[in-house]
């Protein structure tokens, strides 16, 4: 009953398109109004707003229609942010086409306002094309309003870096729950035709290119792996990421929605606030790994592990035991893809190596904050985990297929991984 009634209030409010006159959108300026006139118009923003890209065409759909609530409740007064949702609900929602919703305060900065500004054809929410048309038409309405899209959150299911329609199979998705980011399950005309769409890390990046933003949530399952921070390192400053799973129930976003809004970059407050909000439930439902990712320092990373490949190859691929059978995995499956990359450097190294602690801290560079429950869902180990996933290849031949597509990642070239790990 609670969903028809919200549907219904949204359905109600006219929609408007709230477009600059003369004026465009120029991907990666967030700053200023250039207008037709020739000149260039530098006007200080007066607020930050966020983008939520919400891929609900799938079995989350009710906690999409929930998460907005909570948004709605947790806006904070006074503020001049917005929050920008783009919901894409299964067949049964009402309307199940796509559509953009703006939450922001009303003029007196009192009542909560929720406004459709915009309706989409059904489609493929998956389709990179889809994603930057949002985000463009998301930078006109905040250009309008003189405000920036300061901060991009990617809403659905998840499987890290893997290709599209390789991740889980029937078993392991039953079991660890995922269904790359993203999971559209609509045809054309609303109709079902039973093929996953998923959106590939690469096309992801793609998709993003030329854009820059300071903050990136990623709320979908797997998506702290080294692999996905670094594919998507040109685009963001800082990362919000969980090298596990996300509960359902994703971001407690009553909580963050002043963060998402707030003219200071609040990474690691909302982490802060998601391990909070999980560290007290009860039982299965007290299960959360989230890290921040400065990304500034992955490039460094990088590079310093170009060293740790090249003469600890034959160590990480062919050693007794197996690092795969020894190193903690993020999912509950243990499927061999998400391994903790802390844990590698440990067992590469000894204690007191040379260039143990040069490593270790390029690696710590990179997560200025990570926390986690002890286990995930009351059966995976998370206590000695270190924040980030890394993949490493494993010792049976099924997997030999998808190396070729793990050395085209960006992170599989700079750290040279592909050349000496996966010959």
């Amino acid at each position: 009953m609670m969903c028809k009634e919200f549907i219904y209030r949204f359905l109600r409010k006219s929609i408007t398109l709230m477009k600059a006159a003369c004026c465009f959108f120029i991907a990666g300026l967030p700053f200023g109004l250039f207008c037709c006139t020739g000149k260039e118009e530098f006007l200080p923003p007066k607020s930050k707003s966020t983008l939520i890209y919400m891929v609900a065409d799938n079995n989350l759909d009710y906690y999409a229609v929930a998460n907005v609530k909570k948004m709605e409740q947790g806006i904070p007064e006074n503020s001049e942010g917005n929050i920008f949702v783009y919901i894409d609900r299964n067949m049964s929602g009402k309307p199940s086409h796509p559509y953009l919703l703006q939450i922001h305060r009303d003029t007196a900065g009192s009542a909560v306002t929720s406004t459709i500004l915009q309706a989409y054809k059904e489609q493929n929410s998956c389709d990179p094309q889809q994603l930057r048309q949002v985000i463009e038409d998301v930078g006109q309405y905040c250009r309008a309003q003189n405000s920036i899209l300061s901060t991009l959150t990617l809403w659905s299911h998840g499987t890290g870096w893997l290709p599209e329609g390789s991740a889980f199979d029937d078993n392991e998705r039953a079991a660890a729950s995922p269904l790359s980011i993203g999971l559209d399950n609509t045809g054309a005309n609303n109709a079902t035709d039973g093929y996953y769409k998923e959106l590939d890390i690469k096309d992801l990046a793609a998709a993003l290119s030329g854009l820059h933003f300071e903050l990136l949530i990623m709320d979908a399952c797997f998506m702290g792996a080294v692999e996905v921070a670094y594919e998507l390192r040109n685009n963001f400053d800082y990362m919000v990421l969980s090298p596990s799973e996300i509960l359902p129930n994703g971001f407690p976003y009553a909580d963050i929605a002043a963060d998402l809004v707030s003219n200071e970059v609040k990474a690691e407050a909302i982490a802060e606030k998601f391990f909070s909000y999980y560290s007290r439930q009860q039982n299965t439902l007290q299960s959360a790994a989230i890290a921040v990712v400065e990304v500034k320092h992955l490039e460094n990373l990088a590079l310093k592990m170009r060293g740790v490949y090249q003469k600890y190859a034959a160590g990480i691929t062919d050693s007794a035991p197996h690092p795969t059978d020894v190193i903690s995995q993020y999912d509950r499956s243990l499927s061999n893809y998400f391994f903790d990359f802390r844990q590698l450097l440990a067992y590469t190294f000894s204690d007191t190596e040379e260039g143990y602690a040069d490593i270790l801290a390029a690696w710590s560079s990179v997560l200025p904050y990570y926390k986690h429950t002890e286990k995930m869902f009351s059966t995976l180990d998370l206590s000695h985990t270190g924040g980030l996933s890394i993949y490493l290849p494993s010792h049976y031949d099924e997997r030999v297929s998808l190396h070729g597509y793990y050395k085209t990642l960006s992170w599989a070239k700079d750290s040279h991984a592909a050349t000496t790990l996966f010959n």
